[in-house]
């Protein structure tokens, strides 16, 4: 099965637009909230990629929470976008070398790894309740929210921010928690943040014994 040409084109935008060079931290994801016009340019692309013939996990993931939607492109996609594009510049990159190649799998096991970790501290201090950020659009791992409250005054909220999807959960409880006989027993998904550069979820901690 074949992505056919408009359909590529779509894509194409996607990543130049809203990817660019955070795909070499194997961010293939845009984070956008109703209203915003990203929202009816994401429903499309993956119209266009459902009506030629890919599954709903293929090729474009489309996530709702309450606010919005991420939009996350698949890493084989944006690679071969990003090599066609390489190939048409100056240095005249080869089409079928990876110019990205284990930079966004090494991020993702770096930022596994911190959570499980932050998990591990958080469970010890007895605390099981956790909210943090995820499909995080920075390279720092805080993502940092200003506003003010009912009374108008200034508020921070500080979250620990993860370059991973919710799916890759499984992975954390059963590669770098289990070894300590705790596990992430649920996950919650809230909303994107205001700054758009991750989503908030809530998990909770469990013993395995």
């Amino acid at each position: 099965m074949k992505i056919k040409s408009e359909t590529l084109e779509k894509l194409n935008d996607f990543l130049v637009t809203n990817i660019e060079s955070k795909v070499l931290d194997g961010i293939t994801y845009a984070l956008a909230i109703e209203g915003d016009s990203l929202v009816e340019k994401g429903k499309d692309i993956k119209t266009s990629v459902l009506a030629d013939g890919f599954d709903k996990n293929e090729l474009f993931r489309v996530f709702k929470v309450s606010n919005g939607y991420v939009f996350d492109m698949d890493m084989s996609v944006a690679k071969f976008i990003t090599q066609t594009i390489a190939s048409h510049m100056g240095d005249r990159v080869p089409q079928e070398q990876d110019i990205i190649g284990s930079l966004p799998e090494k991020r993702r096991q770096e930022d596994m790894i911190a959570l499980a970790k932050y998990c591990k501290q958080q469970h010890s201090k007895g605390i099981t309740k956790l909210e943090i950020a995820l499909f995080s659009r920075n390279r720092v791992p805080k993502i940092v929210i200003t506003g003010k409250d009912s009374r108008g005054k200034d508020v921070v909220a500080s979250y620990n921010a993860y370059a991973i999807r919710h799916w890759d959960i499984d992975e954390v409880n059963n590669k770098y928690l289990s070894p300590y006989g705790i596990a992430i027993t649920s996950i919650k998904p809230c909303e994107v943040l205001p700054s758009r550069t991750g989503v908030r979820f809530e998990l909770t901690l469990g013993s395995l014994y």
